[in-house]
Formats: C-alpha cells, structure tokens, sequence
C-alpha cells in the first residue's frame, strides 16, 4: 500500500511546504495559462524497499506513515537518496524535528503579530451617519483610540485648507478627549467642532463619521483589547446619497 491522500496532506501541512533541508518552498507560481509547477518530494526516512537507502528496522506498517516520511525539493531527495552515510536515518529524524519545530515557530510569531480584527459584539457600520452638530461628533471621539479620514480630490485652495484644519483638529482632540472631564471643556470642544461644520456646510459639504469596533490582538496582551475607529468624511453635498441605516437609498423627490 503507498502513502495516503491523509498522510501525505499532514506531511505536507507539518512542513508548511518548504523542503525540510533547503528551506524553499517547493511550488513555483502559476502564470496566466499555466498551473504553477510543485517540485517537493516525499521522501522516506526508513526506505521502503530492502534495497534502498537506509533500508530495515521499521515495522511495515509505518513505512508509508507520515512520522517516516520527509517533505524535500526534487534536488534535496536526490542528495539524500545519493549520500546514504551522510543523511542517515537519526540525522533525516532530527532535520524533520528541527524543520517542522521551525514551521510551528512561524505559525506562533504570527499568532503574536498585532492585528486589528472587527469586534463581534458590535454590528459594523455600513454607511455614514450625517453629522450636523457638534455634539455627536464629539461623542464619537471621545470613544474611539484610532482615526481615519476621507476627502475629496481636485478640490480649491481654500475649500482644502479649511477641510484639513478641521481634520486636524479631530485628531488633536482625539488625543486629549479622554483627559478632558469639566463640562466646560466639554461643551468648548463641540463648539469648536460646530462651526467647522458650519463653515464647511456655507461652502456646500457635508460631513459624515461612524465608529467601527474592532480588537487589537496579538503582541503581549493576554486579552484582545478593544480598539473603536473613528471614520470621518468631508464630500461635497451634490455627490452625496442619502440611505437608511442598511445603506438602502431613499427615492428621490421629484417636482409636482
């Protein structure tokens, strides 16, 4: 019997496609009228016939199982098939340990790697809530840690400086939100937020934001720490849509 389909995917998967030697990954990339090329090799550790390299003292049963078995490209299986005294049975064991211990390490730094992933306790936004005063958008980012923007292109000199000092001025207050408990400050705040949008709106833009939640995981942190964005969009009041909640459009009104 040779080796199964089962076997040879753990093989494969505990090797992580690389040859266990070179280190190579042992596929080359497709192109767009040909599949790409796999030159990796299963290679046997104990061989499976009498007169093969390292030949004996394995059950039969276990010659065909993966334990036995070592991921190599076509040029490292025929080093090792070649040179019998130098690639023996204990040292082909030890590569295959060290080099499926390699892969795993690979796996857990990536595991460890911060990254951002959508919070499951809180439905994503799908469209932008039209802001009109300043306090919603003052409550928006006293609860976000992270900020991201939009703007139009092509816009005038002084329709972009505005735009942009209002911007600014989110992410200055986004860094000092949390610090500021008097209701003064507070109130000061959605002031300075409000005629900004008043300013923009006299030039015919509108501004929208929403705050999506994600989890910040990985790093050190034994628990995913919450981490809500604010997104913020200045756009010009003709090119926008006005939707429900869903992102749905509503009809628009036409004259009698």
């Amino acid at each position: 019997m040779g080796v199964s389909d089962k076997t040879r995917k753990i093989l494969w998967i505990q090797a992580g496609g690389f040859c266990a030697i070179c280190r190579k990954q042992v596929i080359t990339p497709g192109t767009e009228s040909d599949d790409p090329s796999v030159f990796g090799e299963e290679a046997h550790i104990v061989a499976r016939s009498e007169g093969g390299p390292r030949a004996g003292g394995l059950a039969e049963d276990l010659i065909n199982h993966h334990s036995n078995l070592i991921l190599l490209c076509s040029k490292d299986h025929k080093r090792v098939d070649d040179q019998p005294n130098r690639f023996t049975v204990e040292r082909l064991r030890r590569i295959k340990s060290e080099h499926e211990a390699w892969v795993r390490s690979m796996e857990d730094a990536d595991n460890d790697r911060l990254r951002l992933v959508p919070d499951p306790e809180f439905p994503q936004p799908k469209v932008l809530k039209l802001i009109t005063r300043g306090n919603p958008l003052w409550n928006m980012i006293k609860e976000s840690l992270a900020f991201e923007y939009a703007l139009p292109d092509h816009l005038r000199d002084d329709d972009e400086d505005l735009i942009t000092e209002f911007l600014d001025l989110i992410r200055d207050y986004l860094d000092i939100a949390r610090e500021l408990d008097g209701v003064r400050e507070n109130r000061d705040a959605e002031k300075g937020i409000q005629q900004y949008i008043s300013r923009l709106a006299e030039r015919d833009f509108l501004v929208g934001a929403y705050v999506r939640h994600f989890l910040l995981k990985g790093g050190s942190a034994e628990r995913p720490i919450p981490w809500p964005m604010l997104r913020v969009e200045v756009q010009p009041a003709a090119l926008a849509e006005v939707t429900d909640e869903k992102g749905a459009p509503y009809p628009r009104q036409t004259g009698a």
